[in-house]
Parts: structure tokens; C-alpha cells; sequence
């Protein structure tokens, strides 16, 4: 079942015990009101009845019966009166019918020789509705009898029915044109959600550039911005991946290119000499190590990739940028470049020792890369009761104003071929980024063309 026929199908659910209850309700309300006023008003002429019979009892008891059917005649009802055993004295239908009958099991004589007056309503064949209205007569506070007014109300139920059959034919077509406008607005709510529903299929199918096109600034209108946001997204992260899984292909095919172009040579030829060999083999050896530095970088950004939070402990940073500089010392050395550190007092932090030696470790290597022979790269260390701040700055050849924004992007280089010297494949930086962000830190670059590149890091100190 659909999403609108769903929405329908409660609307409709809610509409019919709404009506039907609310229809009931106010039926029976105008049923006890009619019915209530009926009994009122005959337990009131009983009990004029009952009243004057009482007078006539014993003194003129010749004038109980010419009074009763008198008055029965004004009110249109039949009236019985019985003696204290429920026995019929008088009967206002002449011809004897009920006279010398004992009634006393019907229930309202019953209780009206009990003392309380009371009415019932029967249907009787023939005769239609009739509502029976039974008082005591009494005589100095002593039952000696009782009043029984038959009266038919077949114009009360009649009137009744009519307003039932109107409230029925009323609520029917409330509740028609109401589940019309319920579907209608089934139709209009669930119409973009079904747009959502399909773009969604669309997506999962791995066009994320599909958008939705749906306007508004209620809930749906939101949802549809959100959906669009995050299909942008989708589709950026998987431009990321297409490049990243190009890039990472070429940098992979680049030395098989070369260990093939060695190998073919030596596989063709039957006499080579022993020292071409080595050489060959030492190149091929190279190539290895090239492929090795890549997929453990890889490897190295695969695992920082899954992970969404560290655990950090206290950690003299100051010592830790120290043990980077000494492990640095002999690459430098051979280079040509000097190391500088300054740091005036001991600095610590919340931070993963591991991650953030490999953090410093890549941008000090980097600047040595890119740092000519007589070049510096120095780093320095700073803080705050809140931060963290390290500068790394180098001599080196820059980078230009147009590569500066990619440089954390991952196999973006600044100088691709001094980056095939150097062996790099601009996965460092990239790996940078990644720590900083893991210790909920920020980093920027600065940088000249030929005459340096400085990056600015900055760690809370407390991991919150």
C-alpha cells in the first residue's frame, strides 16, 4: 500500500468513528430529550388523574368513571384504574375490555403501588408506540389504588426517526465530501514524498546528481533541501573516490610501468653483464620500495579514515616534536639542510602520541623535500591555557597561489616533478589534515614561490 493510501486510509479510519461518535451522541441526546419531556408530561396528567379520583373514592365514587373517560377523551390516552391488588375498576375504553382484570404484573403498576410513579415505552402490534405512565392514587397517605395512562407516542418516534434518517444522510455526506478534501490532501502531502521516494532509488543507483525539485519552506520543502544537500555531497565524495582510485592507480602503474621496462631487457637478452644486473636489479629495488611507501600510506589513511574519535592522554608535545627533528637529523644532513627548534618552556596536551608524532613527522619531511641544499626548515612551539600552536616554516621552493587550496587533498603536490624526485605522492599532507581534524585542531598554509611555505597547527590542549 502506498504512502497516500496509507494517510488516506487513517484520515478515512478517524473520520468514520468521528462522525459515527459525535452522530450517536448527539442522537441520543435528542432522544432522551423527547422521550424525557413525554414522560414528564404524562406522569403529570396520571397524577391530576390520580389526584381527582382520590377525591371521588368513598363520597362520589359514581363520578370515577364518567371523569376518567372525560379525561381521557381530552388528553387522547387510555386510562386505567385499578384498586391496591392491581385489580382494573375502570377502564376509559368502555365495553368492558379491561375491567375486572388483575394487572398487577406489569411493571409500572407494580411500582406504582409500591409508591413511585413510572413509565415504560412498548411497541404493540396494531396499535404502534405506546408509552405506559403509572402513579399511586392514595388517600391520606395510603395506597388504595392506581393510575394507568397508555398514550401513543408513534408521532414522537416517527419525528424520531426522521431526525435520525436527516443526521444519518447529513453525516453521510459530511463524511463524503470530507474524505474527497482527506484524499485530495493525501494526494498533495504524499506527491513530493513520493518524489523523495524515487530520488531515492535514483540515488541508489549511483546518479548523485539527481536533484529535487520540490519548493516550499514547511518540513517537506526542508527535507527536499536536505536531500538535494546531501545528494551534492554524495556526489562530491564520490568524485573524491573516482580521482582518489585514479590517482592511486597511476602512482601504482607508474613504477610497474618501470620494474616491466627493467625486467623485459634482461628476460630478452642472453649475455648481460653481471654489474648491469645489479644496476637494473637496484632499480627495480627502488621501484619496490616507491610502491611500498605508497600502499602504506594508503593503508595509513584507510585506517584514519574508519576512525571517528581517539583516545588522548597527556603528552609532553615538546619532547615529541624534539624526537621528530632527531629522527630527521640524518635526511637533513644529507640534503644540506638545517633543522631549527624553539620552544621556549614544557608544552602538554591531550593528544595521541602516535598520530601526532606522524603529524609533525610529515610536515618537517615534507619541508626537507622541497627545501634546496643551504635551506632551513624550523619549528616552533607555543601555547595558551587552551591551545596548542605549532608553526613549521622552511625555505624552500613554495607553492604556487593556484595549488595552495589542494594541498590536504589527497595526490595533490604542489611541484609534480619535483615530487617524482623526491618520491613523493602527495599523501602526506593528507594524512596531516586527517590527525588534525582527529584532535578537533585546525590547520593552515601559507606560501611564496621560491622563497618558502609556513604551516600553522593549532591543538586544544584539553581533549572535550
Amino acid at each position: 500500500m502506498s504512502i497516500r493510501w496509507k494517510i488516506f486510509s487513517v484520515y478515512f479510519i478517524i473520520l468514520i468513528v468521528s462522525l459515527a461518535s459525535t452522530g450517536i451522541y448527539l442522537f441520543n441526546n435528542i432522544y432522551e430529550s423527547y422521550l424525557s419531556n413525554e414522560r414528564v408530561t404524562n406522569l403529570t396528567q396520571a397524577n391530576m388523574i390520580a389526584n381527582l379520583v382520590s377525591k371521588f373514592i368513598g363520597v362520589s365514587s359514581y363520578l370515577i368513571e364518567p371523569t376518567i373517560v372525560d379525561y381521557s377523551n381530552q388528553i387522547n390516552s387510555r386510562i386505567l384504574f385499578t384498586d391496591v391488588n392491581g385489580k382494573v375498576i375502570v377502564d376509559s375504553a368502555g365495553n368492558g375490555g379491561m375491567e375486572g382484570k388483575d394487572i398487577n404484573s406489569y411493571s409500572d403498576v407494580k411500582s406504582a403501588l409500591k409508591g413511585t410513579g413510572s413509565t415504560s415505552i412498548h411497541y404493540i402490534t396494531g396499535s404502534g408506540w405506546t408509552m405506559y405512565s403509572a402513579v399511586p392514587v392514595t388517600i391520606k397517605n395510603e395506597i388504595v389504588g392506581s393510575i394507568l395512562l397508555s398514550t401513543s407516542i408513534d408521532d414522537v418516534m416517527n419525528f424520531l426517526y426522521s431526525i435520525k434518517m436527516q443526521m444519518i444522510y447529513t453525516f453521510t455526506a459530511i463524511g463524503s465530501i470530507v474524505s474527497i478534501l482527506s484524499l485530495i490532501v493525501a494526494a498533495f502531502i504524499t506527491k513530493p514524498l513520493k518524489r523523495l521516494t524515487d530520488a531515492t532509488k535514483v540515488i541508489s543507483e549511483g546518479k548523485f546528481d539527481y536533484k529535487v525539485e520540490i519548493r516550499g519552506n514547511d518540513e517537506i520543502g526542508k527535507l527536499a533541501d536536505a536531500f538535494n544537500d546531501m545528494s551534492t555531497k554524495l556526489m562530491k565524495i564520490d568524485d573524491e573516490r573516482k580521482r582518489f582510485v585514479s590517482d592511486a592507480s597511476h602512482e601504482l602503474k607508474t613504477p610497474l610501468a618501470a620494474i616491466k621496462a627493467l625486467v623485459e631487457p634482461l628476460i630478452s637478452s642472453d649475455n648481460v653483464d653481471i654489474s648491469v644486473y645489479k644496476e637494473f636489479l637496484k632499480d627495480i629495488n627502488s621501484e619496490v620500495d616507491r610502491m611500498t611507501r605508497l600502499v602504506n600510506e594508503l593503508l595509513v589513511l584507510a585506517r584514519i579514515d574508519k576512525i571517528h574519535s581517539i583516545e588522548n592522554k597527556t603528552e609532553n608535545i615538546g619532547e615529541i616534536a624534539y624526537n621528530v627533528l632527531e629522527n630527521l637529523e640524518a635526511i637533513a644532513r644529507q640534503k644540506g639542510v638545517s633543522l631549527i627548534f624553539e620552544s621556549d618552556k614544557n608544552i602538554f596536551a591531550d593528544v595521541d602520541a602516535d598520530r601526532f608524532y606522524r603529524m609533525i613527522y610529515n610536515v618537517v619531511e615534507n619541508g626537507i623535500k622541497y627545501t634546496p641544499s643551504g635551506g632551513t626548515v624550523k619549528l616552533n612551539l607555543d601555547s595558551d591555557d587552551k591551545n596548542v600552536y605549532i608553526t613549521i616554516s622552511d625555505t624552500g621552493i613554495g607553492i604556487s597561489q593556484e595549488t595552495l587550496p589542494k594541498v590536504f587533498e589527497r595526490f595533490s603536490r604542489g611541484d609534480t616533478a619535483r615530487s617524482q624526485k623526491t618520491g613523493g605522492f602527495g599523501l602526506g599532507l593528507a594524512i596531516v589534515k586527517e590527525i588534525v581534524d582527529l584532535h578537533k585542531g585546525h590547520i593552515d598554509v601559507k606560501s611564496t614561490v621560491g622563497e618558502g611555505t609556513e604551516f600553522y597547527i593549532t591543538i586544544p590542549v584539553k581533549n572535550v
